[in-house]
């Protein structure tokens, strides 16, 4: 079984290719084998030690934290019905490898049969995170969010979850991307290459400006022309020029996986997916994450779709 290992902390060019054995099953695991993984900013950051103080790990490690795959074997106290079922998951030992071992029940979601197995695995790391922010937003029907960095695998849920509970979304994005940021939801688009004064003609306040990018200049632009708006940022940790700034970080429940596929089973989010790449090719997928303008999630493919 071949994974994507870090061993080092130099980054993207320093992931290494290595045959592994899969550990035995135990009697509450299940043996997946892996279709997809997606390819998340928070791999990147550890792999250059950027996260060492909030994320300490053990070197060498296995890359990745989500997957989608297929049920191949289940331990003794796992369900049978499990068999040869597409799932999705959270691996926090590493998911970037060709099979692996779901040892946490709880983290452990079938797909419905009317979603593709890709579509579901965007859910981890971007559905996930939209609905996250969303709550902690605190927003209500009739309120106008701004979102930065609105075209990336979050940004592309959030706005769908915000227009489904009728909030109104202005989304910053590149031009490249405006088409696909108006076919989600939002109701104004902005370019950030373009002076913002031009752009922005808001009717009424924005209630929240909800930061994807992580860009402290961004950031003074838009407060320039917002006054004191309430910011959530889920990419920065301090941003010392607003005073209402908060930095959130976290995890959703197993109900609202749940709640998100059953979504997407209606139809009334969809997946975003930019590109598709073999795990071999994980360097390329990476970078492209870090210099390409983002539409939606890039994923690594293994094993072919039955």
């Amino acid at each position: 079984m071949q994974a994507i290992i870090q061993d080092s902390y130099q980054g993207i060019e320093a992931l290494k290719l290595q045959q592994r054995p899969l550990a035995a099953l135990n009697p509450l695991a299940v043996r997946v084998e892996t279709r997809y993984t997606p390819v998340m900013p928070y791999d990147v950051l550890t792999e250059t030690g950027q996260l060492k103080q909030l994320r300490p790990v053990k070197l060498p490690l296995v890359v990745g934290y989500g997957f989608g795959g297929i049920v191949r074997e289940v331990g003794q106290l796992r369900h049978t019905q499990l068999l040869d079922r597409p799932v999705i998951g959270v691996q926090p030992t590493g998911s970037h490898q060709e099979q692996l071992l779901s040892t946490l029940p709880p983290l452990l979601w079938p797909v419905p049969a009317n979603v593709s197995l890709a579509a579901a695995t965007t859910l981890i790391g971007g559905g996930d995170t939209a609905y996250f922010a969303l709550k902690k937003s605190h927003l209500h029907a009739g309120d106008t969010a701004l979102i930065t960095g609105a075209s990336g695998s979050v940004g592309t849920y959030l706005i769908q979850l915000l227009h489904l509970f009728d909030i109104h979304v202005i989304a910053v994005g590149h031009s490249t991307r405006h088409d696909l940021l108006r076919e989600l939801g939002a109701e104004q688009v902005i370019d950030y290459d373009r002076p913002l004064a031009e752009q922005l003609t808001v009717t009424g306040a924005v209630d929240q400006l909800i930061d994807l990018a992580g860009s402290p200049q961004l950031l003074d632009q838009l407060t320039a022309l917002l006054g004191t708006v309430p910011i959530l940022s889920l990419a920065l940790t301090s941003y010392a020029s607003q005073p209402a700034f908060t930095f959130a970080s976290g995890t959703i429940l197993p109900k609202d996986y749940r709640w998100l596929l059953n979504q997407l089973a209606q139809g009334t989010i969809r997946a975003i997916i930019q590109e598709r790449l073999p795990f071999t090719a994980v360097k390329t997928a990476q970078h492209h994450l870090l210099e390409q303008h983002a539409a939606g999630r890039i994923l690594l493919t293994y094993h072919q779709e039955d």
